[in-house]
């Protein structure tokens, strides 16, 4: 099974980031009235080292502020310092360079009067993109802009990078060096765009395993769909984001939190009205930490696929009933063993081809995946109906290979 991304060519339009205007929908982070921010976004600080002043790296107050008729994110620290600012993870396709830019202004002063400039300190205004998608503002895997101080006015910070990995991490961070009487960063206007053509992966699996399902897999305009979420933590603070082929963020109904097999599942509803790529995110923290990704596509029936459902598959010399255990791309040698010893009671065939695991007109073919999620696009039931008809297919989700070895023990086949 062959890997797909959705590309569509870059208009300036294009914006990664969730609420890059830094404006809308600012609550309590967390419950803590301390930390008002943008839905999408962060905060983040440095504590202060054993030894530092009293007034050295305080966390800032975080709230929205007005200026020039808009609302942007404004921190502060009045007389002390910081190093602080916000993060978002964003999704991305490995090898993809983006254009990441951030609007600041700050006021540094030694007046209560807001947006005076009188013995200012350096702010040390930065933007930095973790291109491997972590969360530690201090890690050497971020690259960092050069360092400004927009005092009195809004100074735009330009970066280009490459990812690592399908998520990466956006900073917006600020240091002053001296304590102050008024000593307030504003933020506003982040963007990231990618360049050349804009390319997605399909599915992302965040930490924990944490991966989503969706049913049905090929969903028609107008329908219903009920995604799973998946994971071997309890992640806090959780959402599930649905973007709409518009732009627009779909009504999803959240339908309960569940604990099977030392796994937590999320179930959420959601409709899909007109056809086209849903972007299906499980966040945290309001979007700010992006957790696993699903890009759904939905369109009306394909004439091709009911004509495959007729055509033949392959003919055997004496029907059997076959019980295929397929292993995703990335099981090594203890997952095939796992899968032999799980195997042996009934004689399962095993094997790591999609295409071996479905071929052949039989009156019985039942596909046991291991991981789907864990192949380059999620191996789902819909593929195996549109290229082999009539297989039966069921997802296998093994923390370990002794998981799965149990797990194959135990399987009654429902006949």
């Amino acid at each position: 099974m062959s890997f797909t991304a959705n590309y569509q060519p870059m208009t300036q339009s294009i914006n990664i980031l969730q609420n890059g205007a830094l404006s809308e929908s600012f609550a309590p982070f967390r419950n803590n009235e301390q930390w008002q921010t943008a839905a999408g976004w962060l905060p983040w600080w440095l504590q202060p080292k054993q030894d530092d002043p009293e007034w050295k790296n305080q966390p800032p107050n975080y709230r929205p502020f007005e200026i020039e008729n808009a609302v942007v994110q404004r921190l502060e620290t009045p007389w002390a310092t910081h190093t602080a600012g916000l993060l978002q993870q964003v999704p991305a396709a490995p090898g993809n360079r983006y254009r990441v830019t951030a609007s600041c202004q700050a006021w540094s002063s030694e007046t209560e009067e807001e947006g005076t400039i009188i013995e200012s300190s350096n702010v040390n205004v930065q933007l930095g993109v973790d291109p491997t998608g972590g969360l530690d503002p201090t890690s050497p895997l971020i690259k960092w802009s050069d360092t400004y101080q927009p005092l009195g006015e809004w100074k735009t910070i330009d970066l280009l990078i490459e990812a690592e990995n399908t998520i990466v991490t956006v900073y917006l961070k600020s240091a002053p060096t001296l304590p102050k009487r008024q000593q307030t960063i504003l933020w506003r206007n982040a963007v990231m765009q990618p360049l050349d053509r804009y390319r997605r992966t399909v599915s992302i699996v965040g930490p924990g395993d944490t991966h989503i399902m969706t049913e049905p897999e090929q969903p028609q305009p107008g329908g219903r769909v009920t995604a799973t979420v998946s994971s071997v933590r309890n992640q806090p603070f959780v959402d599930l984001l649905v973007k709409r082929p518009d732009n627009q963020t779909a009504v999803v109904a959240f339908q309960g939190l569940t604990q099977e097999n030392d796994r937590s599942i999320w179930r959420y509803d959601f409709g899909v009205d007109e056809p086209g790529i849903y972007d299906v995110r499980f966040v945290g923290d309001r979007g700010a930490r992006l957790l696993a990704q699903q890009l759904l596509k939905v369109e009306e029936k394909d004439p091709l696929a009911e004509a495959a459902e007729k055509a033949p598959s392959g003919t055997p010399r004496l029907d059997y009933h076959r019980v295929y255990v397929l292993l995703p791309p990335s099981a090594d040698r203890k997952w095939l063993i796992a899968a032999a010893q799980g195997s042996f009671d009934g004689r399962y065939t095993i094997g790591f081809s999609a295409d071996d695991a479905g071929v052949g007109e039989l009156a019985g073919r039942h596909v046991l995946a291991v991981n789907p999620h864990h192949w380059p696009e999620t191996l789902t039931a819909a593929w195996f109906h549109k290229n082999y008809p009539g297989t039966h297919f069921t997802a296998v989700v093994a923390n370990s290979p002794d998981d799965l070895e149990n797990w194959l023990n135990n399987w009654t086949e429902e006949v």
